[in-house]
């Protein structure tokens, strides 16, 4: 156990609060011997710091572009609604563009505290965060400036930083009450919502890169 101790103070104290959780979860096994020990000490990681097994949030994240996921019960069909999803991205960065939702216009403050601000067109929508499923996903519970909206998604890391991804109608949703809460149109919403209802399974979301 002292040796536990140790080690896992070790590893804490180089890597920090955004220690990646999989890899500690991996020292621990090597020295335990135990999957079960590593486990329940990655769950706790993850629970405190907000690190999953790719992607650490707290910090300041700047709207990329739209994210869109389509769902196939096939390697075909996956590949299919990949090329899919790729025009559905175009679309929905055409549209939100013209009501000034675009590159740098969005962003994410994640605080160590679980509390969250969200700008949209220099207006901030303030609420708290969590990570669920140990990791995988992220839930967005918004303030009385947005109605109270509670968005659950799931959590992917990208290339630019990662992408949160939501059912395409809690995200439609987010986009009519902040477009409402910063004075802007949404016309643009709707015809995105149309757009959605072509395709099952969709969700719909946010590519973040942080700053």
């Amino acid at each position: 156990m002292k040796k536990l101790v140790i080690v896992l103070a070790a590893a804490m104290f180089a890597a920090g609060t955004s220690a990646n959780a999989q890899g500690l979860s991996s020292l621990l096994k090597s020295v335990t011997g135990s999957s079960t020990a590593a486990n329940t000490v990655t769950s706790l990681v993850r629970a405190y710091t907000g690190v999953t097994d790719a992607v650490s949030l707290p910090g300041s994240w700047t709207y990329a572009a739209p994210a869109v996921s389509l769902e196939g019960s096939s390697t075909v069909a996956n590949v299919a609604g990949t090329a899919a999803a790729s025009q559905v991205e175009e679309k929905m960065n055409e549209y939100l563009s013209k009501v000034g939702i675009k590159a740098g216009a969005v962003s994410f403050v994640f605080n160590e505290d679980l509390s969250f601000t969200c700008t949209v067109k220099n207006v901030p929508l303030n609420g708290t965060w969590k990570t669920l499923n140990d990791g995988a996903s992220v839930q967005l519970q918004f303030g009385k400036t947005m109605k109270y909206l509670s968005m659950t998604g799931a959590l992917q890391s990208s290339a630019e930083g990662c992408d949160m991804l939501f059912e395409a109608s809690k995200f439609l949703t987010f986009l009519k009450s902040a477009l409402s809460a910063v004075g802007g149109s949404s016309s643009s919403v709707s015809t995105i919502s149309s757009l959605a209802s072509n395709y099952s399974g969709m969700k719909m979301g946010f590519s973040l890169s942080k700053k």
